[in-house]
């Protein structure tokens, strides 16, 4: 495939394609993002998990489920690597049908080893697209994302 046809700006193409374009650029980000978490030993879905937990403290499968956009299957199976690694524990809930899962002093900790290298990786991002373009970014993808639920 040419540079100049995956640059191609038909939406009648599949190169064109919403759902293409937006799945490139995340791989294409998670890539940068994974190799800047690598001296800690984290991928970019465990740094966001993380991340979550530390945000948001304890939370349910299905909250983290909404909240991240991820099927349950692909976040049980994000958060089993975790618990085995220690980072996160799963808590006892009130409802016994409902898993709920927090970090452990161990995830905290690596959390905040992580945090600099993200950082890095998230000045690096800004730098060659841009602090104001990147605010425009996430707005658009906020339309995306609303039309997408709708379409859905």
């Amino acid at each position: 495939m040419t540079e100049t046809s995956d640059t191609s700006t038909n939406t009648s193409e599949p190169v064109g394609c919403v759902s293409y374009r937006l799945r490139r650029a995340a791989r294409m980000a998670t890539k940068a993002y994974d190799n800047a978490l690598r001296p800690c030993g984290l991928r970019t879905t465990q740094f966001t998990l993380l991340a979550s937990l530390n945000r948001d403290g304890e939370a349910s499968i299905g909250d983290l489920s909404k909240r991240l956009a991820i099927d349950g299957t692909t976040l049980t199976r994000n958060l089993e690597i975790l618990v085995r690694s220690g980072l996160i524990e799963n808590v006892v809930a009130d409802d016994a049908r409902v898993r709920n899962v927090r970090l452990t002093s161990l995830g905290k900790a690596a959390y905040e080893e992580a945090m600099p290298l993200w950082r890095h990786a998230q000045r690096r991002a800004l730098q060659g697209l841009g602090s104001e373009r990147w605010l425009n970014v996430m707005d658009q993808l906020r339309q995306i994302e609303a039309a997408c639920e709708v379409a859905g």
